[in-house]
């Protein structure tokens, strides 16, 4: 079987003999049909993700394809079938293995690759915006990196709900989110990006959505306004940062972080509604994919590498070609 194999950290070569998947207790072989190129990825191979399978391990945390081996009722042979891997038997390869509780059904009349761009992420930012944050009609949000496949989905989902959307990303980006519905885009890598936001909000900010954290995460405190929400979604900027106790008090504020796979675990009806709404806009029209990139999965690390280095906009979807 042809994938990528990490034996020691920080580098993964591509292989034709890797081992094949078997089945256990409740799961399922899933042939990949597409696998997703995402900083997840970059960080799991360099034993930085809080996945850490022991090595040597295949590579890939995310996969779109057809259930060819099954011990689970829930998902058949034939099945298609969206999510997570099981960690290090992963999707960077001809087939992987995944537990029922970590995938949902791929939509009828739905493509692996439109599938895997959506699915993970917008779900995401849909529990992140409807379940914690109880977003609402006429609200301001704030996406950050809001030209990548979680700011997109964001964007797009913050709009559909009726909110007025500000987004930052670097300066060559700002036409994605502003075709996507966000009403101004700022540049985050200037150093007064937040007052130029202030401009844009002067009453404050209700909802952060920030994978990037670090500098942006901080500053984005003080542009929410009375019981602002900051949700936290990961930290691309490689620094973790903290929220003052005291801030929080003084404006009510609440720090929401989203990980959608304790949710599929202990709440698989949430993330089987998520996935329900954001497929039923995707079928109006009202969600675009963002796939930017399409490549053989036999390049992923160089896919993954432009992902990790900011040199993409939306989702990198990987296929056997």
């Amino acid at each position: 079987m042809r994938g990528w194999l990490v034996r020691q950290k920080g580098a993964a070569e591509f292989v034709t003999d890797l081992r094949e998947p078997v089945l256990v207790d409740e799961s399922m072989i899933v042939q990949v049909e597409a696998a997703a190129a995402n900083f997840a990825d970059r960080l799991l191979i360099d034993g930085k993700h809080q996945i850490r399978p022991t090595r040597p391990f295949t590579a890939g945390l995310e996969v779109a394809g057809t259930v060819v081996e099954s011990s689970t009722d829930r998902y058949p042979v034939g099945s298609r079938v969206m999510g997570l891997v099981e960690p290090g038997l992963g999707s960077w390869a001809e087939r992987c293995r995944c537990r029922p509780h970590n995938v949902v059904g791929i939509p009828h009349g739905v493509d692996a690759v439109t599938a895997l761009a959506i699915h993970l992420n917008a779900e995401t930012v849909w529990l992140g915006l409807h379940h914690r944050a109880r977003i609402a009609a006429g609200e301001v949000v704030l996406v950050h990196a809001a030209a990548g496949g979680i700011g997109t989905m964001a964007v797009q989902l913050a709009a559909a709900a009726g909110a007025n959307v500000f987004a930052t990303c670097s300066a060559g980006k700002a036409e994605v989110p502003l075709r996507l519905g966000a009403t101004a885009v700022v540049d985050n890598r200037a150093a007064n990006w937040h007052r130029q936001i202030a401009a844009h909000a002067p009453g404050g900010v209700d909802i952060v959505v920030d994978p990037v954290g670090g500098n942006l995460f901080e500053r984005s405190l003080k542009l929410l306004r009375f019981e602002g929400r900051l949700i936290t979604l990961g930290f691309a900027s490689g620094e973790v940062p903290s929220m003052p106790a005291n801030y929080a008090l003084v404006k009510n504020l609440s720090l929401i972080g989203v990980f959608w796979e304790p949710y599929a675990a202990h709440h698989p009806e949430l993330v089987e509604r998520a996935a329900r709404e954001i497929f039923a806009l995707h079928a109006e029209g009202r969600i675009d994919p963002c796939v930017t990139v399409v490549d053989d999965i036999s390049n992923a690390v160089d896919r993954v590498n432009d992902v990790a280095a900011g040199a993409t906009v939306g989702k990198t979807v990987l296929v056997w070609q």
